[in-house]
């Protein structure tokens, strides 16, 4: 693509994970060797000694967690330092994507969301201590929670998950409330907690924060033919909790990752960006991305995980390739 500048970093051993640490990158799967902006690579001789296989990195990215995607174990680090071990519930747990985020509270904790007692029940901790901020007792409605996600303020929580059997849909959730009433975690109320789908009968494939407010939720096309209508993405308002927009001219099966108020993400093996108002996506054709070690399942709800890390804040992303770790910034 005209107005892009490449950089191509080379490593001596395959990064099993990436991340933005500032101007550099990180694996933390792999014992958090980390490559400089000018290229320079900083290897490690830490190994946690445990087949994690997905890495998590808070807004400030001083922490970041280890996990199994499709098993119960996690760890949280301090700048590499084990500070302790979390869980998932087991139920199911080799069928579907680890349900975690990490994000910022407004009074500017940090926090982990994840399902450690059930699979149906969210609960919100401070990062560190594990303090939890939503105890509460009750049923909860029945809604397999994964793919969790926090706005880039921390007001809403996102969830793409599934019902049974299965059935992938959407909720979100306003932080602010649930922390003063964490049984709203619990049900539908109002729009908040509610279950959604991109159109109706149309299951959804992928949903990733455009910015504070909106949602960008793609259809999944596993299925969906029998509702006899062109398969729609959308764009959702969390604040408003009602549909933006839809379109059928743009509806990747794609893993999305939020990149400078569009979103990134890797089609047909190679990166791609687009954001609301473009006709046709960017593409790189000439960039082949990897995919990040499987996950010990081959059942159930399956995604893909590129290795590809969006900056947060600047118009670039990284990308592992077969012999090269690659930086893409764009106009």
């Amino acid at each position: 693509m005209s107005g892009s500048r490449i950089t191509r970093i080379p490593f001596s051993h395959p990064p099993q994970s990436l991340a933005w640490q500032d101007d550099a990158l990180v694996d933390w799967v792999g014992g958090g060797v980390r490559w400089l902006a000018d290229g320079t690579e900083i290897p490690t001789s830490r190994h946690y000694a445990y087949d994690f296989d997905r890495a998590l990195v808070s807004p400030s990215g001083r922490f970041s967690v280890l996990f199994c995607d499709r098993q119960t174990k996690g760890i949280i680090l301090d700048q590499g330092q084990i500070v302790r071990e979390i869980d998932r519930s087991y139920y199911q747990a080799s069928a579907y994507a680890y349900p975690i985020a990490l994000g910022r509270l407004s009074d500017g904790r940090e926090v982990l969301a994840h399902c450690p007692d059930a699979y149906n029940v969210i609960e919100i901790e401070t990062l560190i201590e594990g303090e939890r901020l939503t105890g509460r007792e009750g049923g909860a409605q029945d809604v397999f929670h994964s793919r969790l996600s926090f706005s880039p303020d921390g007001r809403f929580l996102l969830s793409a998950g599934w019902v049974w059997h299965p059935y992938n849909v959407f909720c979100a959730f306003d932080v602010e409330q649930v922390l003063r009433d964490p049984t709203l975690l619990d049900r539908e109320e109002r729009h908040h907690g509610a279950l959604e789908t991109v159109a109706p009968g149309a299951e959804v494939y992928a949903a990733c924060w455009l910015d504070a407010d909106r949602v960008i939720v793609t259809a999944s096309a596993d299925g969906n033919e029998l509702i006899g209508e062109p398969l729609q993405s959308g764009i959702w308002s969390a604040r408003d909790g009602s549909w933006i927009s839809r379109s059928s001219d743009w509806n990747p099966q794609a893993t999305l990752f939020p990149c400078a108020g569009g979103v990134a993400y890797v089609d047909d093996g190679h990166p791609h960006w687009w954001a609301p108002g473009r006709s046709a996506p960017v593409v790189w054709q000439d960039i082949g991305v990897v995919a990040a070690p499987a996950a010990d399942s081959g059942f159930g709800i399956i995604h893909d995980s590129p290795l590809l890390a969006a900056h947060p804040t600047d118009r670039r992303f990284a990308a592992v390739t077969e012999t090269e770790i690659v930086i893409v910034e764009f106009e």
